[in-house]
């Protein structure tokens, strides 16, 4: 019998997604916008929390793996189902990868070699994937109590350095609402799409629901309540490093919360807290690399992925799945240190924002579709309830879809409808095998 995730381990799951090395660099990318920022991470924090409570109710309606792939396909077919779940994969294995290059950043702090020799950091990372990969072949239960003890053992030190740094802070730092010089509402758009990034992960506990203890109702508190937790951490979080750095020096700084232990703390601050940084980053990886390989399994099931993704182990890990993550990531990260394309990190990071954007999209759009297609099984408050969700939940969307700027929705909207070829092809090989029971 298969080992189930409990509460904790669920809820650790998805804090630990959303808390990676986001957190210790999200200053220093939002500093542009000075105290206008803390404005959009309140907004931010409300729209996750909409889409959160559309994707609980969704998990108690559809306790099946693979979350929001799940809920697309049932609102909205096989077509838009295997697109969902082609730009949702993607989006995870190269957002993991864009991590793994900002945790080797904080590495960095404590093992200068990695900063000055490009093959050393290539090794490094490398090491990181496969550990990450082999800690999840061994079976989904280890994973997730191995991400609950060090999703506690990484927010301890963000909680020390809070409480401590306090009295420091400077209040006349606040006073610069919006150095960018744009206009409030662009800056507010555009802080939604960057903030968004800080909340990727709130649906991590709709994935594994096969692996959940008593999913309808374990899914739905794990995941509105650990949105809240991580909402606050951001927020105080932020204003933390906009009360201890200035302005100026946070725009310059890619390690803005070291910089900070450090002003405070000296040295010893400042390493500490890299050390907080890569068991952040090595924290999220871990719940990705367990959340990403579920993916491709589902749509297997479904028919709408190639057989071989259905292949696990005699404890259930998708064997086949994690591997080739694991072997793209290592492709990707292979490229990512090539001279030419080593600028392409920030470019990575958005449009795994975006691609995730356009997942959250359909799945939230779902369940109207299941009103829709079911009248007879709803009753019309219930549909006034799933609207109430529903509709600030999409316009929050589409409003950070429109943060992310012309060129990144270009290159998204490609890589979503290139995928049609391929469901093609998958359709095309499913005449050649029975459909399992």
């Amino acid at each position: 019998m298969k080992k189930k995730l409990g509460f904790w381990s669920v809820l650790s799951l998805v804090v630990g997604n959303m808390v990676g090395v986001g957190i210790f660099i999200m200053p220093s990318i939002l500093a542009p916008y000075g105290s206008l920022s803390l404005l959009g991470w309140v907004l931010t924090l409300g729209g996750a929390l909409f889409i959160a409570l559309v994707f609980s109710k969704l998990s108690s309606v559809l306790p099946s793996v693979g979350g929001p792939y799940a809920y697309a396909r049932a609102g909205f077919g096989d077509f838009i189902g295997f697109q969902t779940a082609w730009t949702y994969w993607i989006s995870l294995w190269v957002g993991s990868t864009a991590t793994i290059v900002s945790t080797l950043g904080y590495i960095s702090i404590l093992w200068p070699k990695i900063a000055t020799d490009p093959i050393f950091s290539f090794g490094t990372g490398l090491g990181i994937i496969w550990v990450l990969t082999l800690i999840n072949l061994i079976s989904i239960s280890f994973a997730g109590r191995f991400q609950l003890i060090i999703t506690i053992v990484k927010l301890l030190p963000l909680a020390l350095v809070f409480f401590f740094a306090i009295p420091h802070v400077n209040l006349e730092n606040f006073a610069l609402i919006n150095p960018s010089g744009k206009p409030p509402l662009m800056g507010l758009i555009e802080v939604g799409a960057l903030t968004m990034w800080g909340f990727i992960g709130l649906e991590s506990a709709t994935i594994p629901a096969d692996y959940v203890e008593n999913p309808k109702k374990t899914i739905s508190r794990a995941t509105i309540l650990g949105v809240l937790i991580v909402g606050f951490l951001y927020i105080s979080i932020s204003s933390l490093i906009i009360g201890l750095v200035p302005n100026d020096v946070l725009q310059k700084s890619p390690a803005s919360f070291a910089l900070a232990a450090g002003t405070i703390f000296g040295k010893g601050g400042a390493l500490f807290v890299a050390c907080a940084a890569v068991l952040g980053g090595v924290g999220s990886l871990n719940g990705w690399f367990l959340i990403q390989a579920q993916i491709p399994l589902a749509a297997a099931r479904d028919r709408l992925f190639p057989k071989r993704f259905q292949k696990i182990t005699s404890n259930g890990t998708p064997i086949f799945s994690l591997l080739s993550t694991a072997i793209l990531m290592s492709a990707l990260l292979f490229m990512n240190y090539n001279k030419n394309l080593i600028q392409t990190f920030h470019f990575m990071v958005t449009l795994a924002t975006l691609s995730i954007l356009i997942t959250y999209l359909f799945s939230v759009l779902s369940e109207l579709m299941l009103f829709l297609e079911k009248p007879q099984k709803f009753r019309k408050r219930d549909l006034a309830k799933a609207l109430a969700l529903t509709v600030p939940a999409t316009a929050y969307i589409l409003v950070a879809l429109i943060g992310a700027g012309q060129e990144i929705m270009m290159w998204g909207s490609f890589m979503f409808f290139a995928s049609a070829p391929i469901y093609i092809l998958v359709k095309w090989q499913n005449r050649s095998y029975p459909l399992t029971p």
